[in-house]
């Protein structure tokens, strides 16, 4: 399940409503989104493969009261330090066909699943990146902030979306949202922040042209000082 939701889940008017408002973003995002993705190729490709490699390390309760939950990385706030947050929202909207067709949600979910995991780590990636470029610039604030403490910030506000709109639906048992499933995204955001803070760091370092977020001329100058 990859924790999608089940369009079983919500009505008629709610979900015209999801839809209505991704289509909306998807609109305004679509420009900036094939800019960068055209001017970024290399980057956007791995930006895919990670998110694709990231969403397919899940892992479900067999049985209990978190039978049918699935936990997975998100990825979302690398991707969008590789290309820029509108390409980011592209390529996970893009991404979710393949999940939906291999699992039983459905597409009326489609926009619910979009929305829920995509724009809280979207929307904490961009509030990180207006913090450090208001802090002086250096390369391991960039790193730290931006890839460790914002991927952690990411996972954790999207397991309260993801868990407030579980718990809205009434799908599982009462109190079992917020008492158990939830403070597993606390374990996940560990993981989160060691894996694409970590790719963060080794692609500044190596391969600076995939973290287009990345400004060289400003973390780079020669009167810059790393301490």
């Amino acid at each position: 399940e990859n924790m999608l939701f089940h369009d079983s889940w919500f009505a008629r008017v709610p979900a015209s409503a999801a839809w209505l408002l991704l289509a909306v973003l998807l609109a305004a995002t679509a420009l900036p989104a094939l800019r960068a993705a055209h001017r970024y190729r290399s980057a956007a490709a791995v930006a895919v493969v990670l998110l694709a490699a990231a969403w397919s390390l899940n892992a479900a309760p067999d049985n209990g009261q978190l039978a049918g939950m699935s936990y997975h990385l998100l990825g979302m706030n690398l991707a969008a330090l590789m290309v820029g947050a509108p390409a980011a929202f592209w390529l996970g909207a893009l991404l979710l066909f393949p999940s939906l067709l291999i699992s039983d949600a459905g597409w009326q979910a489609y926009p619910f699943n979009a929305l829920a995991l995509l724009l809280p780590p979207l929307a904490v990636n961009l509030s990180f990146r207006v913090l450090v470029d208001r802090l002086p610039a250096n390369i391991f604030v960039f790193i730290f902030l931006n890839g460790f403490i914002g991927s952690a910030a990411a996972m954790l506000l999207t397991g309260a979306v993801l868990t407030g709109v579980l718990d809205w639906t009434g799908a599982f048992s009462d109190g079992v949202m917020w008492g158990s499933a939830f403070p597993v995204f606390f374990l996940l955001s560990w993981a989160e922040a060691f894996i694409s803070g970590a790719a963060t760091a080794i692609f500044v370092a190596l391969k600076p042209h995939w973290i287009n977020t990345f400004d060289d001329g400003r973390y780079l100058k020669s009167t810059n000082k790393i301490w």
